[in-house]
C-alpha cells in the first residue's frame, strides 16, 4: 500500500479517529499485529505519531478502537426475550457465535488483536452482555446461567480462531507443516467450530432444566 496523508491535507484538524482507525485495519491486513505499530501507522497517514495520540491516549486504545471495528458486524443482531413469541431453541446464540467467529477471521490476526483488547477489558462492544441476552432468550436461563453460557462461547470462539490463525500463518511462512485433522472428528475448520459450538450449546440447554429462570 502507497503512504497517504489525510484527506484534504495534513494537520490535526483534518485528521479523524476513524480514519485512523480505517488505517490500522489496513496494516495490519498487510503486516500482522507484531507490527502495528503506531509508527507505521502514522507514516502510511503522512503524519507525525504525535498526531495519533492527539485522539487516542495510547496504543492501546487505538488497538481497542481497532477491535471494536472488527466486532462491529455484531451490534446489528437483535434477539426475542424469553416468552416473546419466538419459538425456544439455539438460533440467536448460535448466530452471534457463528458471526464473532466470521467477524475474527476477517483480518488477520483478529482473534489475537480482539482477545487482548477483551481480557483488559477495553472494547465497547459488549460480547459477554450480548451473548447472555441471546442465551437467556433461547434458553430461558437466569443471570448466572446465561452469563456461564456467554463465557463459554466467547472464550471458545476466540480460542479456536486464534488457533486457526496461528496455523495458517506459520503453514503460509514455512515454520511448520499442515496440520492434519483428527481422523475421527470434522476435517473442516467451520465443521470443526460448529461441533463444538454444539457441545456448548447442548450444555446451556441442559442447565436451563436445572437451573429456574430469575429473569422478569
Amino acid at each position: 500500500m502507497t503512504p497517504r496523508g489525510p484527506a484534504g491535507g495534513s494537520g490535526l484538524e483534518k485528521l479523524s479517529r476513524s480514519e485512523i482507525v480505517t488505517t490500522a485495519l489496513e496494516v495490519l491486513d498487510e503486516h500482522g499485529l507484531p507490527n502495528l505499530s503506531m509508527r507505521r501507522i502514522s507514516d502510511y497517514l503522512e503524519v507525525q505519531p504525535s498526531a495519533l495520540y492527539w485522539h487516542f491516549p495510547n496504543k492501546q486504545s487505538l488497538l481497542a478502537a481497532v477491535s471494536d471495528r472488527i466486532l462491529h458486524p455484531l451490534t446489528a443482531e437483535t434477539w426475542l426475550f424469553p416468552r416473546a413469541g419466538g419459538e425456544p431453541g439455539t438460533q440467536q446464540t448460535r448466530t452471534l457465535a457463528i458471526q464473532l467467529r466470521t467477524a475474527l477471521l476477517s483480518r488477520r490476526d483478529g482473534a489475537e488483536l480482539v482477545s487482548s483488547s477483551f481480557a483488559l477489558d477495553l472494547l465497547t462492544v459488549d460480547l459477554l452482555r450480548m451473548i447472555a441476552g441471546a442465551a437467556r432468550s433461547d434458553f430461558d436461563l437466569g443471570g448466572a446461567g446465561s452469563r456461564t453460557c456467554a463465557d463459554a462461547v466467547v472464550h471458545y470462539t476466540i480460542g479456536q480462531v486464534f488457533h486457526e490463525q496461528q496455523q495458517a500463518h506459520a503453514a503460509a511462512v514455512g515454520a511448520v507443516q499442515a496440520s492434519t485433522p483428527h481422523p475421527l472428528g470434522p476435517q473442516d475448520p467451520t465443521d470443526r467450530f460448529t461441533a463444538g459450538l454444539e457441545l456448548i450449546l447442548a450444555g446451556a440447554a441442559g442447565l436451563a432444566t436445572d437451573e429456574p429462570s430469575t429473569a422478569p
